[in-house]
């Protein structure tokens, strides 16, 4: 499904947008392009992915620049329309790790850290095209008192800055890849006999893979902990490297000392076995090599 095949069309006469399986074929489906506002035609052949497009070529290469992504432009207003008050989502796991170079160890040792593990929830009092941090987001919804946002990303739309880091530490950013839906999920849908609505909902709801984190309230504090638990780790493998090398036997020549104060002889490894166990000093010991 190229860019300008467009699922969703915006119905000229009521100003919501239609999926290509509800309107008329051709031009009779009324329908304009979300982008450039020029008139579709549905097309509804029995081989290829039913699809909107621009009623003239011709008038599709002078808005071609307007409306290059009018596929996700659509895709993004219908999600908009479709999503009620209450919307069920799954959402991935989200782990992360940090580094520190050991010199005990001689190479870097990692200490991996996770902040909340894969779930379902419920967003409640959902809102759409709401602004957050500034930033015009695509939902706002809430998860008890904390705040989620939802941001939806393709090509030619990255995450704006402004959430990566927000004011207001209590609320998660989560991003959602639209690019599967035009690649896979869109091209199935004629053979699974489903629409593109029903197939966009259950995408957005349990699709894990397109989902990623930006931002969660707990991140800060299980980087810090993970933190001070790589430095123990460094520590307490130095300490242990260090207890392993007192315990090291010194390589040397073994021959026999005497002690010139109490006689005793005995056998040892130069250096350091020259020390006489009764008088339990090394100043009167003397070797015979």
């Amino acid at each position: 499904m190229n860019f300008n095949l467009i699922p969703f069309g915006l119905e000229a006469n009521s100003g919501t947008l239609v999926d290509i399986a509800d309107v008329p074929r051709g031009s009779k489906c009324g329908c304009i392009c979300p982008a450039c506002k020029t008139p579709l035609v549905a097309r509804q052949g029995e081989e290829k992915e039913w699809h909107f497009a621009h009623a003239s070529r011709k008038v599709y290469e002078k808005t071609q620049k307007e409306c290059e992504f009018s596929f996700y432009l659509s895709v993004r207003m219908m999600a908009r329309q479709i999503i009620d008050n209450e919307f069920k989502i799954k959402l991935p796991e989200y782990r992360d790790s940090v580094s520190q170079y050991g010199s005990a160890q001689g190479y870097s040792v990692h200490e991996s850290f996770l902040i909340t593990e894969a779930k379902e929830i419920f967003l409640s009092n959902v809102a759409v095209e709401a602004i957050f941090e500034g930033v015009a987001v695509d939902l706002v919804g809430y998860i008890n008192d904390f705040k989620f946002v939802v941001y939806f990303t393709h090509p030619g739309r990255a995450v704006p800055q402004e959430l990566e880091s927000p004011s207001d530490h209590h609320s998660g950013v989560m991003t959602i890849a639209l690019d599967e839906l035009r690649n896979t999920i869109f091209r199935q849908v004629k053979n699974k006999n489903q629409s593109y609505q029903s197939a966009l909902i259950e995408y957005l709801s349990n699709d894990v893979s397109s989902k990623q984190w930006v931002f969660h309230p707990r991140y800060q504090r299980c980087h810090q902990q993970a933190l001070e638990r790589l430095e123990e780790k460094v520590k307490s493998d130095a300490r242990e490297k260090k207890v392993q090398g007192r315990k090291q036997v010194p390589a040397g020549r073994r021959v026999l000392f005497e002690c010139v104060m109490c006689k005793t002889q005995w056998q040892g490894f130069l250096p350091g076995g020259n020390k006489c166990l009764k008088c339990n000093t090394h100043l009167y010991t003397r070797d015979f090599e």
